[in-house]
């Protein structure tokens, strides 16, 4: 979607906020449920952040909210298994399931006793790569390094850089700059550059190990009828880019990898990123084949019985640190900002 109409996009969510014609629209959109996607759920920080990190955090006290907007609303809380399940049976009453992707620690440690204060049920999608601790926690290193240092200086390429931070929009840019190198270098190099960026300044990437989850909770977190445990691959790379075989080893391996570890089915599937750009109907018809009963996107959409025939490509909400706003979660469960999105994404 381009900036025009992108900005029109966000004028028309203003405008419906303002005059409250969403509560009139939503009947006639609703649908039969939502699946909401998040990510982390931290406490609010009182220092500066990067956006690109902040945006996927929400605190606590707005999860409970969440929870309680939907419960208000006559929305049941559901799992995954039941979402399948409805579907396949009887449609029941409109429900809500709430997804978190990736494995950070914060799905067992903030995550879970909130659930289990409601005694209701959460499904959280596990990068492989986390538990086992092969994964880098580069994005939050790199947070913490453009805060801190006035400029970043490194080495890379034979070439030297050195990209200031001295004010908010610098510090915005430099994350930018260097997270884009991180991202253009193949798999195989993407070590040697966070060395280059982050060993000068004495930066350990075991130290930011405990924001992903272990093995043993994830194991406890499955042994609780509450929550569902679903694959997410094993290195959280874009499918798109990778070959037929290559895809389908990120996706079986994550699968049997958690299988082995809580010791049941693995039953369900999120796409790493979700979007259009990184899920098509190639990732779409090679995750079928691994035997997952849902595979969920981040397409924005609700839920009716027109997605019976397409549980390889379910639509969800995404909520993050920038929609900590109950009159537009209204909207996005409503399935208007999904209804306008397509309909600017056609003219």
């Amino acid at each position: 979607m381009n900036e025009i109409k992108h900005t029109l996009l966000k004028a028309c969510v203003g405008i419906l906020k303002y005059t409250k014609l969403h509560r009139l629209l939503c009947p006639f959109f609703v649908g039969n449920g939502v699946i909401l996607v998040l990510h982390r759920v931290l406490p609010e920080k009182s220092y500066p952040r990067i956006i690109a990190n902040s945006r996927i955090e929400i605190t606590p006290g707005f999860l409970e909210q969440l929870i309680e907007f939907f419960l208000k609303r006559g929305y049941e809380v559901v799992s995954l298994d039941t979402v399948y399940e409805r579907f396949t049976g009887a449609p029941g009453r409109p429900f809500v399931c709430f997804t978190f992707d990736d494995g950070y620690a914060d799905a067992v440690e903030i995550i879970y006793p909130v659930f289990k204060k409601f005694q209701l049920p959460y499904a959280v999608y596990v990068i492989t790569d986390f538990p086992d601790r092969k994964s880098i926690l580069w994005w939050y290193m790199l947070e913490d390094l453009v805060l801190e240092q006035d400029p970043v200086r490194f080495s890379y390429g034979g070439q030297d850089s050195a990209v200031p931070t001295t004010t908010s929009a610098d510090k915005e840019a430099a994350y930018d700059t260097i997270r884009a190198l991180l991202l253009s270098v193949p798999s195989e190099q993407v070590g040697d550059v966070i060395d280059a960026v982050f060993s000068p300044y004495g930066m350990n990437p075991r130290d930011y190990e405990d924001q992903q989850m272990s093995w043993d909770q994830i194991i406890e977190l499955a042994n609780d009828p509450l929550v569902t445990i679903g694959a997410h691959t094993v290195h959280h790379y874009n499918l798109k880019q990778l070959t037929d075989d290559q895809v389908r080893w990120e996706i079986e391996t994550s699968k049997k990898r958690l299988e082995e570890k809580i010791g049941r089915p693995v039953l369900h599937f999120s796409y790493p990123f979700g979007s259009p750009d990184e899920a098509g109907e190639r990732e779409f018809s090679l995750a079928a084949e691994c035997g997952f009963h849902t595979m969920t996107t981040v397409r924005e959409g609700t839920l009716s019985r027109v997605d019976r025939d397409h549980m390889d490509r379910l639509p969800r909400v995404e909520i993050t640190g920038r929609h900590q706003d109950l009159t537009l979660v209204d909207l996005r469960r409503c399935g208007l900002v999904a209804l306008m999105r397509k309909g600017m994404a056609r003219a």
